[in-house]
C-alpha cells in the first residue's frame, strides 16, 4: 500500500469517528488533535480526539479502540477551560502548560460555541512560549531530582529493582524536557528509541540516547521478544486489564502486541515503563520469592540479575543529564 493510500485511509477513518462524536448526547465540540491534526501521522497513528464537555463524562472511558487503532478521548469541561481560555487571552499563559499536548495545533471538527477556536489560538502561539517553556523544564528538573531520591531510597535497601524501576520515570521526565529544551514536541512514546536518536543526532546530544537505552536496558531487545515476550504475553495483558479493559485492548492495537511495527525498542519501553505500575509491583520486585517465581516476567521488564553500582552510576549519569536542560541554555525564543 502506498504512502498515499493509507494516508487517506487513515485520515478518513479518524475524520468519520470525530464526526460521529459530534451525535453523541453532550458532546458541545470535537477537534483532532496528535500527528493526525499537525499532518506528520505514520502507518500506526492512534488518534487523539478532544472533546468539549460541560461536566466530565465518568463513563467514557480515555483509552479506546475502533477498527483495531487506539483512540484516546480528551475531555475538556467548558466552564473550567473557558476561565482558563480567559486567563491566557489576558496575558497570563499560565494555563497552557496544564492543556493536553496531545491537542496542541488541533484541527476543529464541531466548534458552534467557537471557545475551541479562542483554545486553539492561544495554545498554538503559546506553548513554545520561553517563559513558558523555562518554567516547564524547572518544573522537569525538581521532578527528576524528587524521584531520584526516591530511587536512592530504594537502593539504601538493597532493592535495586525497585530503584532502577522508579529511575526510569526520571529518565522519562528527562526524555520530555530534552525535547523542551530543544523547542520540540515531545510525541509518539511507542517510537521513543528511534524519535529520539533523531533528535539527539540533530541537536548534538549523541550521549542522551544511549543513557536512555541503558536506563531501559534496551541492549536485550532482541533476545526478549524472540524468547521471553511468548512466555509472558498472556499475563503481561492480563496485567493492563487492571485498569481496565479498554487498557487492555489499547495495549494490544496501539501498543503493538505483536511487535510487528519495527520499533521495537520503543514498544518495550512503553511495556517497561508502565507495566509495574499498572499491576502494582514494584514492592515485589527484590522479594526473593516473588522474584524467583516471576523470573521469566522479570525478564522481560529488563528486571533481573540488577548490580546495585550500576543502577546507581545510572541514576547518577541521569542527574547529570539535567545540565542540557539547565538555566534555559537551548531555548529557542518564543
Amino acid at each position: 500500500m502506498n504512502s498515499d493510500t493509507w494516508r487517506n485511509q487513515l485520515r478518513t477513518w479518524a475524520d468519520r469517528y470525530a464526526r460521529d462524536f459530534i451525535k453523541k448526547p453532550g458532546i458541545l465540540g470535537v477537534v483532532i488533535g496528535g500527528s493526525l491534526a499537525r499532518g506528520q501521522e505514520w502507518r500506526h497513528s492512534d488518534l487523539e480526539l478532544g472533546i468539549l464537555v460541560e461536566d466530565k463524562d465518568t463513563a467514557l472511558p480515555y483509552f479506546n479502540v475502533d477498527h483495531g487503532r487506539g483512540v484516546e478521548v480528551i475531555q475538556l469541561v467548558r466552564p473550567q477551560l473557558e476561565e482558563q481560555i480567559s486567563q491566557a487571552e489576558a496575558g497570563d499563559l499560565s494555563p497552557v502548560n496544564v492543556w493536553p499536548i496531545q491537542l496542541w495545533k488541533c484541527r476543529i471538527i464541531h466548534d458552534p460555541s467557537g471557545v475551541l477556536g479562542r483554545f486553539k489560538r492561544q495554545f498554538d502561539s503559546g506553548l513554545f512560549n520561553k517563559e513558558l517553556a523555562e518554567k516547564r523544564l524547572q518544573g522537569a528538573r525538581l521532578n527528576i531530582k524528587n524521584i531520584l531520591a526516591e530511587a536512592r531510597d530504594h537502593l539504601a535497601q538493597n532493592r535495586p529493582a525497585a530503584a532502577l524501576d522508579k529511575s526510569r520515570w526520571a529518565m522519562n521526565d528527562a526524555i520530555l524536557a530534552l525535547h523542551w529544551a530543544c523547542g520540540e514536541l515531545p510525541r509518539s512514546q511507542n517510537r521513543t528509541d528511534s524519535r529520539l536518536r533523531l533528535l539527539c543526532k540533530k541537536h548534538g546530544h549523541m550521549s542522551f540516547h544511549p543513557l536512555y537505552r541503558e536506563v531501559f536496558a534496551l541492549s536485550d531487545t532482541n533476545r526478549v521478544i524472540k524468547n521471553t515476550w511468548p512466555l509472558v504475553k498472556t499475563r503481561v495483558l492480563e496485567i493492563t486489564r487492571l485498569w481496565g479493559d479498554d487498557t487492555r485492548n489499547f495495549f494490544v492495537h496501539a501498543v503493538d502486541s505483536e511487535f510487528k511495527w519495527r520499533q521495537n525498542a520503543g514498544i518495550l519501553t512503553v511495556y517497561r515503563l508502565y507495566l509495574p505500575l499498572i499491576g502494582s509491583i514494584q514492592g515485589s520486585l527484590d522479594d526473593a520469592e516473588w522474584a524467583e517465581e516471576n523470573r521469566d516476567l522479570l525478564a522481560f521488564l529488563g528486571l533481573a540479575d540488577l548490580d546495585n553500582d550500576l543502577v546507581s552510576q545510572l541514576m547518577d549519569r541521569i542527574e547529570e543529564s539535567c545540565k542540557l536542560f539547565a538555566a534555559g541554555s537551548l531555548l529557542k525564543d518564543a
